[in-house]
Order: C-alpha cells, then sequence, then structure tokens
C-alpha cells in the first residue's frame, strides 16, 4: 500500500522510470505514505480511443492510486491535485496533440487487506 498505476496511450514518450520516480517521491513528501511501502508501475496502452474522430490527435494519461481507507475526501482530493501536476510537469508534450491527464484514488479495505512481507 498504497498502488499506483500509470496508463499512458502509445502516441505519448514517456519516460516511465524517471515518471515513476518522481510520482513516488511526490507520494512520500506529501507525508501520507512510507517510502518503502509505494509499489508504482507504468502500462502502456496499445489499443485505445479518444473520442469519436479516430483522425483526431488525441492522446491520455491516467493516474490511478488505491490506498488502504480511513483518510478524508480532503486527502484524497490533495493527492490527486499533487499527481496530475508532478506528471505534468515531469513530461515534455506533444505540440498539436490534445492530450488528458487525470487521476484517481479509491479505498482498499483495510480490514481485508492483504500483505506479506518476506
Amino acid at each position: 500500500m498504497p498502488h499506483l498505476f500509470l496508463e499512458y496511450t502509445d502516441n505519448l514518450n514517456i519516460d516511465t522510470q524517471a515518471t515513476l520516480l518522481r510520482l513516488n517521491e511526490a507520494l512520500v513528501g506529501s507525508g501520507h505514505f512510507d517510502e518503502n511501502s509505494i509499489k508504482a508501475r507504468a502500462i502502456r496502452l496499445d489499443d485505445y480511443v479518444v473520442g469519436t474522430q479516430p483522425q483526431a490527435r488525441r492522446a491520455f494519461l491516467h493516474l490511478r492510486l488505491t490506498i488502504l481507507s480511513g483518510r478524508t475526501l480532503e486527502v484524497k482530493k490533495e493527492i490527486t491535485d499533487l499527481l496530475v501536476a508532478t506528471v505534468q510537469k515531469e513530461q515534455e508534450w506533444p505540440d498539436g496533440m490534445q492530450v488528458q491527464i487525470t487521476a484517481d484514488v479509491s479505498d482498499m479495505q483495510r480490514e481485508i487487506y492483504g500483505k506479506l512481507k518476506l
């Protein structure tokens, strides 16, 4: 906990290792998470559709963070804003392409979450 998923369309040139590191650093800096508990991964999307105009130059990047339940909506909003701001300034975005950056924070039920450290 937490688990961070970065999904992005294949028409974006994302340095995933650097971006994931910056996002993890931002999460640690928020004061809500332990450094060694954050698990982040990037998923490149080769098959996707944005809207109904296939010829349009469109792309998206979505950040999904799952965290243990118990945090307020205000804290979750603070975290989504932090994630969007971090990824927005981390990248150089293609000229002439409409890029949508979105983020969401959802709960994992604390009472049933399982974790084993070896």
